[in-house]
C-alpha cells in the first residue's frame, strides 16, 4: 500500500502535468487533440481508484482530492465543455488546480511531511512534461 507521501507526490505530479497542458492551451501551443491525449496519458481514473478511500478519510487531503477530481472530470467532460463553452473555458480549471496545488504545498510546508520542491515542470520533447530535478 502506498504511503501518504507517495500519494501526495503522485497527485501533485498529476496536477502539475495538467497545469502544463492547460497553460499550453491558454497560450495556443496545445490544441484540442493534444490536450485530449495528454489528459488520457495522465490516467486520473487510476489514481482516483487507488487513492479515493484514503483521500476521503482525512479532511486535510481535500485539496488533493480536488486536484484529482478536477483532472478526472476534465478528461471525462472535455468534449462537452469545449462544445458548450469553447477551448478557452479550461482557464477556470487551470486556476482551480493551481489554487489547490498551492494549498497542498502550503500544507506540506507547514507540516514538513513531504518535500514537493523536487517536482519541477518543464516542457519535454518525449511527451513527459514533468521531470524530477
Amino acid at each position: 500500500m502506498a504511503t501518504d507521501r507517495e500519494m501526495i507526490e503522485d497527485i501533485t505530479r498529476l496536477g502539475l502535468r495538467a497545469v502544463v497542458l492547460l497553460r499550453g492551451v491558454m497560450v495556443k501551443k496545445v490544441d484540442r487533440e493534444t490536450l485530449e491525449w495528454g489528459l488520457r496519458e495522465l490516467r486520473p481514473s487510476e489514481l482516483l481508484e487507488k487513492y479515493f478511500p484514503r483521500l476521503i478519510e482525512k479532511p486535510e487531503f481535500v485539496h488533493l482530492l480536488n486536484i484529482l477530481h478536477l483532472v478526472y472530470s476534465l478528461e471525462g467532460q472535455l468534449d462537452f465543455q469545449i462544445q458548450e463553452y469553447g477551448l478557452d473555458s479550461v482557464k477556470d480549471d487551470l486556476q482551480e488546480i493551481n489554487l489547490s496545488l498551492q494549498q497542498v504545498a502550503e500544507a506540506v510546508e507547514a507540516g514538513g511531511d513531504v518535500q514537493l520542491g523536487n517536482l519541477r515542470t518543464e516542457s519535454g520533447t518525449d511527451g513527459d512534461v514533468t521531470r524530477k530535478a
